[in-house]
């Protein structure tokens, strides 16, 4: 039922996707882990043995340490991995060929949905951006863009950075369609420090204003549906490839 329910709010122009890094990986993009390993290969074998157990945002703030503060080597570790010929942008595409859906937020840093939108999108990354904002569709890319190195949000210092500044016109914006809108989360699991920090703020002040939120992962084990469950979260069972290839499908059959 789920499923069903959420085809008719998509009908409705009723949905905001929110999309993490899980999406693109059947593109060629990175995963987090793969970024995390590319940092430390680009390090002396002295340096590797301060890493041990870090995350990708700690990884990143040590080697940007180790680099004297500068950012550029690690900029251009991440350009090597992202700013590539994608494999394949078909899920990306078919989510452009569906006109209801015209709201997309993005912790990707990756250049997909520009590339299957085309001219249809608006690509927001700073405040001064919003009232540029005027095509088909907005896509808010809260972590940066991969040619827009100041953006990027990566090292423990951008990440409460970023979690600090939710009063910024743009994270305004942003609450404003998740209290109107549903949203869709498309590639994270419930590990992603983002997601988390979702739930447990952004959505908490939408409180009983919220729409109902999905979240699209495959075989997810009990405790996380528990968790699911507890949080007021439908869960879809699909990959995001496949969940793409039957909202099209559905939103066109009737079109």
């Amino acid at each position: 039922m789920s499923f069903e329910r959420l085809v008719e709010k998509l009908r409705d122009n009723d949905v905001v996707l929110w999309v993490g890094a899980g999406f693109s990986l059947y593109a060629g993009m990175p995963s987090a882990n793969t970024l995390r390993d590319l940092i430390i290969n680009n390090c002396t074998e002295e340096e590797k043995g301060y890493f041990e157990n870090q995350s990708l945002s700690e990884v990143a703030s040590t080697f940007v340490d180790m680099r004297n503060g500068s950012r550029n080597e690690l900029h251009k570790i991440l350009q090597s991995a992202i700013d590539i010929e994608p494999k394949s942008i078909n899920a990306h595409q078919l989510i452009a060929d569906i006109p209801q859906i015209n709201l997309i937020v993005t912790t990707n840093y990756d250049k997909l949905f520009e590339e299957a939108y085309g001219r249809d999108i608006s690509p927001i990354i700073t405040d001064s951006q919003l009232p540029l904002a005027t095509k088909r569709t907005q896509l808010y890319k809260i972590h940066g863009d991969i040619n827009v190195p100041e953006s990027i949000v990566l090292t423990s210092t951008d990440y409460t950075n970023f979690f600090r500044n939710q009063n910024k016109p743009l994270w305004n914006k942003i609450k404003t369609l998740l209290a109107e809108k549903t949203i869709i989360f498309l590639g994270y699991s419930l590990s992603d420090q983002n997601i988390d920090f979702l739930f447990e703020n952004v959505i908490n002040d939408i409180g009983s204003f919220q729409k109902e939120p999905y979240l699209v992962a495959p075989n997810l084990p009990k405790h996380i549906l528990n968790r699911l469950s507890q949080k007021r979260i439908n869960y879809i069972d699909m990959t995001g490839e496949k969940f793409t290839e039957k909202i099209y499908e559905e939103v066109k059959k009737n079109s």
